[in-house]
């Protein structure tokens, strides 16, 4: 009880204490900071001065004052672990980085649905395909950004990783593991597919990955060729013909078009 008072009568004081205040700026005690580092809420201290002014200038309740840091605080870690998602996975590009006035041809309206991540609810799939250059790896990054930010796990590999990783894992014994993490992912982007023909181990690969995601979990595909073209690149075509039977009839298709937008910003 004597310490509370003693509490008590330090903050009685510490209102009324002209020290605190220089230049209208609200300054924090040593104490505090330790305290609050302490605590890992190393976050709040430059917000904090700042947010106190506001809560006199708006009169706020305790409740209130404490809500708002508070929800201040959590937005800030949210937002790290976002930045740390981002980065493991790969993903550079965010929703406020998009580009809607491209000279590229698309179907806006179809994308715009998409980054709603509607089409994870239904365990669907995108295939975004067209000329190399119009932002169709912008795009699906984009829409990975979403999808972390919704909480979902991702997973984004170009083509010649993703089957390069699966070959390796055959030589030390982790294959099984290996394509169990590419099961497992909620969203699995595959970047700059059908690039040329494919060996018979990675057709069988790509086979598994399909049959065992197929409305379970969705899938982004990217590809400078047209999906009816993708057939003729697998060894035996009864199995391409399985995979892209399941994955194209239960995808969204954007088709993009027009000049290279590296070809359009390249130095002049």
């Amino acid at each position: 009880m004597k310490e509370e008072g003693k509490l008590r009568d330090k903050m009685n004081n510490n209102n009324n204490n002209s020290n605190n205040i220089v230049n209208n700026s609200i300054l924090l005690s040593k104490e505090l900071k330790e305290s609050m580092i302490n605590l890992r809420l190393s976050g709040i201290i430059n917000t904090l001065p700042e947010q106190i002014e506001y809560a006199k200038s708006k009169k706020l309740s305790i409740e209130e004052f404490l809500e708002l840091i508070f929800s201040d605080e959590t937005e800030r870690r949210q937002n790290r672990l976002l930045n740390t998602k981002m980065k493991k996975v790969g993903v550079d590009s965010d929703f406020g980085s998009y580009n809607w006035d491209t000279t590229t041809i698309y179907d806006r309206s179809l994308v715009r649905k998409l980054i709603t991540l509607d089409f994870m609810d239904k365990h669907s799939s995108v295939l975004i395909f067209g000329p190399t250059g119009l932002g169709k790896t912008f795009l699906a990054k984009t829409i990975a950004f979403m999808a972390l930010k919704g909480g979902y796990s991702v997973t984004f590999t170009r083509s010649d990783k993703i089957f390069h990783h699966l070959k390796l894992s055959i030589l030390d014994g982790t294959h099984d593991r290996i394509i169990g993490s590419y099961l497992r992912t909620d969203l699995l982007i595959i970047d700059d597919f059908a690039v040329k023909d494919m060996t018979r181990e990675e057709a069988n690969d790509f086979y598994e990955i399909i049959l065992e995601r197929y409305e379970k979990k969705s899938n982004i595909i990217t590809s400078a060729r047209a999906p009816e073209e993708w057939q003729s690149l697998f060894p035996d075509p009864i199995l391409g013909n399985s995979a892209l039977d399941r994955l194209c009839h239960s995808s969204y298709q954007v088709l993009m078009e027009g000049e290279s937008i590296r070809k359009q910003n390249r130095p002049k």
